[in-house]
């Protein structure tokens, strides 16, 4: 049996390590806190082919797609944030944590806008599939 490690969790720690100022996390803040928080990068996995089982005895392999929802004060903070965010993809690579290696990144689509309901905040969305295998 294979179990492999939580790609939300691996992306968080990574942005944590090398994002300042940027609060990463797979679950909002309450709404008290929400602003206080921003810039706000909420990282899910949405879809993603996993690889359990081959026929060579080669490396297993987890493919998710990761969406970032980005979350700042200006569109100002947003630009920046998203563009942070997505260098700190590409330079994922070789990271290592929870039991799994990070491949090169790829797919990244964005940073786009997305709506929001409130008219202060600026939201904006990236996609990319990050590679992982176990360690």
């Amino acid at each position: 049996m294979v179990v492999w490690p939580d790609a939300e969790l691996v992306v968080i720690d990574y942005f944590t390590e090398v994002l300042d100022s940027v609060w990463a996390c797979n679950q909002l803040p309450p709404a008290e806190e929400f602003n206080a928080r921003l810039p706000i990068i909420d990282v899910t996995r949405v879809a993603g082919l996993r690889v359990a089982d081959t026929w060579s005895d080669g490396y297993l392999a987890d493919e998710p797609v990761i969406d970032l929802d980005i979350w700042a004060a200006t569109p100002e903070s947003g630009a920046t944030t998203a563009a942070r965010s997505v260098a700190a993809l590409v330079a994922m690579r070789g990271y290592r944590a929870h039991g799994a290696a990070v491949g090169r990144v790829k797919g990244i689509t964005g940073p786009r806008p997305r709506p929001d309901v409130s008219q202060t905040i600026t939201r904006l969305g990236v996609t990319a599939t990050v590679p992982l295998r176990l360690i």
